[in-house]
């Protein structure tokens, strides 16, 4: 007879973009990843609403759109995973000594000191082990620290904690960006291939780059979306909302620039822009491949709401010299009860919200099979190492649980110390 063993609900994963919210949540039952719910709401950046009070990590248009997708009634729960918002979190690179895993979380910590515009009691530093790089003779280990002062992670949980959602954990971006890849990591080959993922984003393109489950190298270029659509509205004579409408209409519409004037017009006025971001995403490879000694990536996946851009996919490929797609974020996931959602479709515009999603994820999913490789944590260590968070095996315990029933300023008090406390954060 067979026997079915109970679902397990994951808590929600949380994106609070700048022209939409998205939330994602699966189910895991007998090894197989099933998509429970996922869904969206634009935001309209014309409205005064969308931008918010300067300093305010969530705009109030968003918290109305997070009311909205709980209120739907297909979500089950409220607890979510989040990402921190990218203007409180810094990033700074070290190149330290070879030393033991156990020693290197208390050496960070030291050097954290002078790295960050805040004192280090005043905030929370983590890192990531990136990998040994040669330096003129020397081989040292690289090293990606991220910090956050402590207030603001508090009025980022203080906003979540008030938009009705219990907070299950938070994550940095690109931590949870290549949990989509680092996740289904199958066979002991599959743990020598380097992915490369470039998240184009509405004001802004993050370039990762990493082998197996681990990150190696990720950055953040001031290019996206909104200047692709300020072009096209100088060049053709019309509002953002009507050069963002266009563009999409354009990107999913088949169609020859030579006999197509207006696809030429978007074509002439984005071009420039657009090489000038592949040349510095080829720059990125490079510095990869020179300062880690990697190999060659197979294929880069374009992921984020601008990853569908068929000019941008060409001028990719032909600048990097390697095939360049569309992420489909959802290949090892069972969407069946999710209507509109294709597995084998892209799902590019998904990926942050799918990779917090996954992160209290354990196992394997079928069809997938392979040992998960954890990063082992230094007991007492005030930094933590951000790899135990990516690895399939390494998903702590929730921090809050308990406090789920408690009352508001209890819970609220949980929440200050599971961000504390939380080995995935930033």
């Amino acid at each position: 007879m067979l026997q079915w063993t109970k679902p397990q609900v994951l808590p929600i994963g949380l994106d609070i973009g700048r022209d939409s919210v998205k939330m994602l949540q699966f189910v895991v039952q007998d090894g197989v990843l099933f998509l429970h719910w996922a869904a969206k709401r634009a935001l309209d950046h014309q409205e005064p609403a969308a931008a918010g009070e300067p300093g305010e990590l969530i705009s109030p248009q968003a918290m109305a759109a997070i009311g909205e997708l709980l209120r739907g009634g297909h979500f089950r729960g409220r607890s979510v995973v989040a990402a921190l918002p990218r203007q409180i979190v810094q990033v700074k690179n070290l190149r330290l000594p070879q030393m033991p895993q156990s020693e290197l979380a208390s050496v960070v910590q030291f050097e954290a000191q002078n790295l960050f515009s805040f004192e280090r009691e005043q905030g929370h530093v983590e890192f990531l082990a990136a990998g040994e790089v040669r330096q003129g003779s020397e081989l040292r280990q690289e090293v990606i620290v991220l910090g956050a002062r402590g207030a603001d992670v508090d009025r980022f949980v203080e906003a979540l904690h008030n938009a009705a959602l219990v907070v299950d954990s938070l994550d940095a971006e690109p931590c949870a960006l290549y949990r989509t890849v680092a996740r289904f990591v199958r066979r002991r080959d599959d743990e020598q291939e380097v992915h490369v993922l470039i998240d184009l984003g509405m004001q802004r393109t993050q370039v990762l780059i990493g082998k197996g489950r681990e990150i190696s190298f990720f950055k953040s270029i001031d290019t996206g979306g909104a200047r692709f659509n300020e072009a096209v509205s100088q060049k053709v004579g019309i509002t953002l909302e009507e050069a963002r409408a266009l563009r999409r209409r354009l990107g999913v519409a088949a169609g020859d620039a030579g006999h197509d004037p207006v696809r030429q017009a978007v074509f002439d006025a984005t071009r420039s822009i657009m090489e000038d971001l592949a040349k510095e995403i080829s720059l990125c490879l490079r510095y990869y491949s020179v300062t880690f000694r990697g190999q060659r990536p197979n294929k880069v996946r374009l992921i984020g709401g601008e990853a569908y851009d068929p000019q941008l996919l060409t001028i990719l490929s032909t600048a990097l010299n390697v095939p360049v797609e569309a992420g489909r974020l959802l290949y090892s996931v069972d969407c069946r009860a999710v209507k509109g959602m294709d597995r084998k479709s892209p799902s590019a515009e998904w990926a942050l919200a799918a990779g917090l999603a996954l992160k209290r994820a354990t196992g394997s999913f079928a069809p997938l099979d392979g040992t998960p490789r954890t990063a082992p944590r230094v007991p007492g260590a005030e930094v933590v190492d951000l790899n135990a968070a990516m690895a399939p095996g390494g998903a702590p315990a929730a921090p809050t649980g308990s406090a789920v029933a408690a009352a508001q300023g209890e819970h609220f008090a949980a929440l200050r110390r599971a961000a504390a406390e939380e080995p995935a954060h930033a």
